[in-house]
């Protein structure tokens, strides 16, 4: 299950905003989200970790790893581009990762270059979110070529890796049913069975771009894939 920690727009979509999620009602999506083995969170799209913006970005994040806290929530997921100063970096993150460890959790960074920034850390509670649709948009052509392949990365980041997003992409088209584009799925399944297949997952589908019946073949796929037992 994952959901983000701001309030959508209005007519599209919706998440919860921590700001207006008081005591009660946190305690209800505490007792709803016991029956899921494992929760995500995306922080709002408003905070992406920056060089420039480091400071203020980690200010903005306390509410949603306070959501995080009293949910019991596993992983917190934030954009982010790291480049530039990698003490500054590395003096953040280390900051950051205190933090998930007094809420009882983790944060991933989403992103799509930076990789070996991020795994030099070599922090316990910050790692890499891969989101694989972002990473075959033809805009990131260039740092997917830097990256390696899906596998080659998979393997690289090992225990850096903390979650992934699964989507396909066709063009400049993403969050489409799985196995109808581009993104070579069982390259991505063999490499996670080689360090483990320890991680968690999002399917991160567009539903006004896939159907009801497409979601549904998009999880059987990738439970064949990654060699899951289909539940009942």
């Amino acid at each position: 299950m994952g959901f983000h920690a701001s309030a959508g727009v209005p007519g599209e979509w919706c998440g919860i905003e921590p700001s207006s999620c008081g005591p009660a009602e946190r305690a209800r999506l505490k007792r709803e989200l016991e029956g899921f083995s494992f929760v995500e969170i995306h922080a709002p799209f408003a905070i992406e970790l920056r060089a420039a913006t480091l400071a203020a970005d980690l200010v903005a994040l306390v509410p949603v790893l306070g959501l995080a806290e009293d949910l019991g929530v596993g992983l917190v997921t934030v954009h982010a581009q790291p480049a530039g100063d990698s003490v500054a970096w590395r003096a953040a993150m280390e900051e950051l990762g205190a933090r998930a460890g007094l809420a009882q959790t983790k944060v991933a960074l989403e992103i799509v270059d930076g990789f070996d920034l991020v795994k030099g850390w070599g922090l316990p509670n910050v790692g890499v979110n891969l989101d694989v649709g972002h990473l075959y948009l033809p805009a990131n052509r260039e740092s997917r070529e830097e990256a390696g392949d899906i596998g080659d990365l998979i393997r690289y980041l090992g225990e850096t890796l903390l979650h992934l997003h699964l989507l396909d992409v066709n063009g400049e088209t993403d969050h489409l049913e799985v196995d109808t584009g581009v993104v070579p799925f069982e390259e991505m399944a063999a490499a996670l069975r080689d360090i483990g297949d320890r991680l968690g997952a999002t399917l991160e589908l567009n539903p006004d771009q896939v159907t009801p019946e497409g979601i549904r073949r998009s999880l059987a796929y990738l439970r064949r894939c990654l060699g899951a037992r289909e539940r009942g």
